[in-house]
């Protein structure tokens, strides 16, 4: 008879799905988006790790209701589309979008892009599906858009994982220019204690978390870590992380964060979002607190035993003291305390988060411009017109730190 444990073991081990090929295609109309679907898309976001809630229908469909266009001037049309494979299954989702400028007459721009098309809101857009289904998926997904739907001057393809858009990328269509943008994610696996994980990591940053809580303590504070989870108390933590976000975006001599909640329409798909998963008992919108009183913020989300940490702020007053590098040490050592198995840090490249020495997971996006004179000349004005826009906001955002 065999080892119990060793029996249990390797079957844990072993993917709980293998999907079979070929995938085949289907376009959803918004009407169909019923909750068996819904249930099949959110046991696939669940199953694809790291976890990033970008992936979650939860995410997309409330993305849909608070940032989809319906004016004369530009105007978005549903086009989301699944995979499955030859018993069915499910096995990805494109949550893509048609966006026409103008909305009416004769002359317009068409695109097809994946939800999520917000300066800095979503972080990561694209294909959600595992990623040794990746290429196969996506490959099924580009020959439908090119066999069925109308065609569009240019297709954002969103992300896919590095390794497998090296494959799914050789094949562009013939005479289309691309242009390409890669991304990184960065995720610490946790071991069983904080220590363990404090020792692993390197000198630097074990003599900076060793000053913030010196300085704090040289000067009599001591600080506490609260984490708002239930619904009643979700209103009003989110209402002080917009306040700390956006003083934040204020600090100057320091890395430029823009403030990625200014406008209406982002605040109230977060605040949608964070009351759901608050609702469902994933919100950790995690709090600095000294004195009674929160000095740092930063949102999570927890799937499973993974935790994305998402976007924070603080109190400038505060910054002496390195807060926001302290809020994350005690969000970490709240993380091993709960047993989970990994903190995504997020994305994006810069020295909070190397310091950690974290593993990285790379992305790639790929925009694909249809052959022709007009589809060329409107892409290259558009990508004029949004390197404009954020220099803008750069700009504007310079000024209001040196007020």
């Amino acid at each position: 008879m065999p080892d119990t444990h060793t029996t249990l073991h390797l079957e844990s081990q072993l993917p709980p799905y293998c999907a079979c090929r070929p995938f085949k295609v289907e376009r959803i109309a918004e009407s169909d988006l019923n909750d068996p679907l819904i249930a099949e898309w959110d046991a696939l976001h669940r199953s694809i790790s790291p976890t990033t809630p970008f992936t979650s229908p939860r995410w997309n469909m409330l993305w849909w209701k608070h940032h989809r266009s319906k004016r004369l001037s530009v105007r978005d049309e549903l086009c989301l589309l699944v995979v499955r494979d030859a018993r069915n299954s499910l096995v990805g989702v494109a949550p893509m979008m048609f966006t026409r400028r103008p909305s009416v007459g004769p002359v317009r721009v068409n695109t097809l892009r994946f939800f999520g098309a917000d300066p800095n809101v979503t972080e990561l857009r694209g294909l959600v599906c595992q990623p040794d289904d990746e290429v196969d998926a996506f490959d099924a997904v580009r020959n439908y858009v090119s066999a069925r739907l109308p065609p569009s001057d240019w297709v954002e393809w969103g992300v896919l994982r590095w390794e497998n858009w090296i494959e799914a990328a050789r094949k562009p269509p013939s005479g289309a220019n691309t242009s390409s943008q890669e991304i990184d994610g960065y995720h610490l696996e946790l071991p069983a204690t904080w220590e363990e994980l404090r020792s692993s990591r390197s000198r630097n940053i074990k003599e900076s978390i060793r000053r913030c809580y010196n300085s704090l303590r040289r000067d009599g504070f001591t600080p506490e870590l609260r984490v708002v989870q239930a619904p009643e108390d979700t209103p009003e933590a989110l209402e002080t992380f917009f306040r700390l976000h956006s003083l934040r975006s204020l600090a100057a001599n320091t890395v430029a964060h823009p403030d990625v909640f200014r406008k209406a329409n982002d605040r109230a798909f977060l605040t949608d979002y964070a009351l759901e998963l608050s609702r469902a008992g994933q919100l950790r919108l995690f709090q600095l607190l000294i004195g009674g009183n929160v000095v740092a913020t930063r949102l999570g989300f927890q799937f499973n035993d993974e935790i994305y940490l998402y976007y924070s702020g603080y109190d400038l007053t505060w910054s002496k003291y390195s807060v926001m590098t302290t809020l994350l040490v005690e969000a970490i050592k709240w993380a091993i305390d709960q047993r989970l198995k990994l903190v995504n840090l997020s994305t994006g490249t810069d020295v909070s988060k190397l310091r950690w020495s974290p593993t990285a997971t790379r992305y790639c996006a790929q925009t694909e411009v249809q052959p022709g004179r007009r589809a060329h000349l409107s892409f290259s004005t558009y990508q004029q017109a949004q390197r404009l826009a954020r220099w803008l906001q750069r700009c504007r955002f310079a000024a209001i730190a040196r007020r």
